[in-house]
């Protein structure tokens, strides 16, 4: 299926998913700063465990990885939106 949309949509809609893009990365780039890499946070969780009472080191995960996901879906729909003016 073929699907057309607005130059001026795409502009719009653009905007709306750089924007949120910005908000995604500064998420992540938060928790790079604290943690060096998702991969080691997990790991981390993995070994030590979460302290009971203090569940910081597992919610930062959640969100980290919810942004992470986020950042990919708005690739995948930035992608999508160009090809569409083909």
């Amino acid at each position: 299926m073929n699907l057309t949309i607005s130059e001026k949509a795409v502009v719009e809609i653009s905007a709306y998913l750089t924007g949120r893009k910005r908000i995604y990365e500064v998420i992540c780039k938060k928790f790079e700063d604290k943690y060096g890499s998702l991969n080691l946070l997990e790991k981390r969780i993995e070994e030590e465990g979460v302290p009971l009472g203090n569940h910081t080191l597992w919610d930062d995960a959640i969100e980290w990885g919810n942004a992470v996901a986020e950042l990919d879906r708005i690739s995948y729909y930035s992608g999508s939106l160009w090809r569409t003016q083909k």
